[in-house]
């Protein structure tokens, strides 16, 4: 707990000791709850008609960047839980990447919002959607910097309007 304070007292600008830090108590964790989404929301810990009828999948569509994170804890929980694998197959799909080789995400600011394009985007409202997403804690100031830089790369004199 003194930990989480002190980072937000740093985020927040303000001394620690003021501030009340509590736990949340019901709070799973994404991949974790994610791995059991497959049985889940079928009713499962109870033997529903759904569950019965719709588990296990036939498919999990997913990309290889998160076959360890999402795919095995699905399958892991699915077998220790349920006594079965969650789906007989696995279709991986691409990714796409930016000219970094990052994957494109909104959340590192390396994508193109559709209305940017529609509408045109200046260099300085690119920039300014860049520090709100650092401001929002999205992406760290190394990776606004870097997303900053590809902008400036490819569209030098901001998007221009195609709509």
């Amino acid at each position: 707990e003194e930990e989480a304070r002190e980072k937000a007292a740093a985020k927040l600008g303000c001394a620690g000791d003021g501030l009340t830090v509590e736990r949340d108590t019901d709070v799973l964790d994404t991949w974790f709850s994610s791995g059991l989404y497959p049985f889940a929301v079928f009713g499962w810990p109870e033997q529903t008609p759904d569950l019965e009828r719709f588990y296990p999948l036939d498919l999990m569509e997913t990309g290889h960047d998160i076959l360890f994170f999402w795919v095995g804890r699905m399958v892991m929980l699915g077998i220790a839980l349920t006594g079965k694998l969650p789906f007989s197959e696995v279709m991986l799909h691409g990714v796409i990447c930016d000219s970094q080789g990052r994957k494109m995400s909104k959340s590192l600011g390396n994508v193109v919002d559709p209305l940017h394009l529609i509408h045109g985007a200046s260099l300085d409202k690119l920039e300014e959607e860049l520090v709100g997403s650092e401001n929002q804690g999205n992406i760290s100031p190394e990776e606004r910097e870097l997303a900053w830089q590809g902008l400036v790369s490819e569209f030098p004199a901001g998007i221009p309007a195609h709509g």
